[in-house]
């Protein structure tokens, strides 16, 4: 296999030494590029290394650009396991949507909304296709990746709200700069834009009285979209709204973009923060988010658990992100325009404490 991996980078480089450390590496002194520019050979190089299971990572040293090839077993996959996962996420997301049902029969209140479905469909379908707008990039640059992983967890009645989310195995890292920040803008784009109309009608179809219900839990922030998606509709002064499960798991469908959104470790804010401004800048803004996100839970308590989940990943990485794995490229059109729909979807997203 090494052999095979050496002939395609010698297809796209002329080669100036090779290293082979075991069966499993090599280590290859690439000289100049066959046809094109760097940046045009190495993103050709990229998907027919991936397609053979031969991993790629390119990185300066004094010996020049070095491209490691780490040679590694495909393992079969587990369909059987995401779809194990996906039905038992099914069930308990549904028996929380139960939960949030019956408080449609004590407002009288019916329609879609209101029903367990409502709940099950406003919250996995966004979180599915968040997964999904991930997987399609990792797809079209041959990013070696599971599938979607459904994860459940204890249903509403039991504390929880029936699933931790879902999430993808990334097993090599996208090869461009450009690549890792489309990968890892489009999971939130696609889930926001699918989790907006329901939003939307979940919001409408809400109950609105002048008195709380006995037992009605205030929500302690919102996401500034449902904020303002709230703000545009016709609440009379002093009265309450109480969330249809449609409207409830679009709540919970902004929170988790948000969580996603920071700037921190591997998550798809860190991905897109590595790939516009690069290692040094990803571990700053990574300390300036947390301590941000720290002073403000002072004043606003409700703040700290995006603090401490911050602050987790950030000793748990110890705030570094690895970059792509072919990064030598200039800034590009596809790095601005993430930069800037990240920016508006942190934007959106972000909670509201309520007073």
């Amino acid at each position: 296999m090494i052999e095979v991996c050496r002939s395609l980078v010698a297809e796209e480089f002329e080669i100036i030494n090779v290293e082979e450390h075991s069966s499993h590496r090599v280590d290859v002194v690439l000289g100049m590029p066959r046809r094109g520019s760097l940046r045009e050979a190495l993103e050709t190089l990229y998907p027919k290394l991936t397609t053979l299971n031969c991993y790629p990572l390119v990185r300066r040293s004094e010996r020049g650009l070095v491209l490691h090839v780490f040679i590694r077993e495909e393992k079969p996959g587990r369909l059987f396991l995401n779809i194990a996962l996906a039905l038992t996420t099914l069930v308990t997301v549904f028996l929380s949507g139960l939960a949030l049902a019956g408080a449609g029969e004590q407002f009288n209140v019916s329609g879609f909304a209101w029903r367990p479905e409502a709940y099950l469909v406003g919250l996995l379908v966004p979180l599915v296709a968040h997964e999904l707008g991930h997987w399609s990039v990792m797809r079209f640059y041959r990013t070696p990746a599971s599938l979607p992983y459904l994860i459940p967890a204890p249903p509403l009645q039991l504390g929880l709200l029936g699933t931790f989310g879902a999430v993808i195995n990334l097993r090599w890292l996208p090869p461009s700069a450009s690549s890792l920040t489309l990968m890892a803008v489009m999971g939130p784009l696609t889930g926001y834009l699918i989790a907006l109309p329901l939003a939307i009608y979940g919001l409408k179809s809400s109950y609105i009285t002048a008195v709380a219900p006995e037992g009605t839990i205030p929500l302690p922030m919102v996401p500034l979209s449902l904020l303002l998606l709230v703000m545009t509709m016709d609440v009379p002064s002093g009265h309450y709204m109480i969330f249809s499960p449609l409207a409830f798991a679009s709540y919970v469908v902004f929170f988790v973009t948000f969580l996603n959104l920071i700037p921190v470790a591997m998550l798809d804010g860190g991905h897109i923060v590595r790939g516009v401004a690069g290692a040094s800048a990803h571990t700053l803004v990574s300390r300036i988010f947390i301590v941000a996100l720290v002073l403000l839970s002072i004043p606003y308590p409700q703040l700290l658990l995006f603090a401490i989940l911050a602050l987790v990943l950030y000793l748990i990485t110890g705030g570094r992100h690895p970059g792509p794995s072919m990064g030598v490229e200039n800034p590009t059109n596809i790095i601005t325009a993430s930069s800037i729909i990240y920016g508006v979807l942190l934007a959106l997203t972000i909670p509201i404490p309520i007073p």
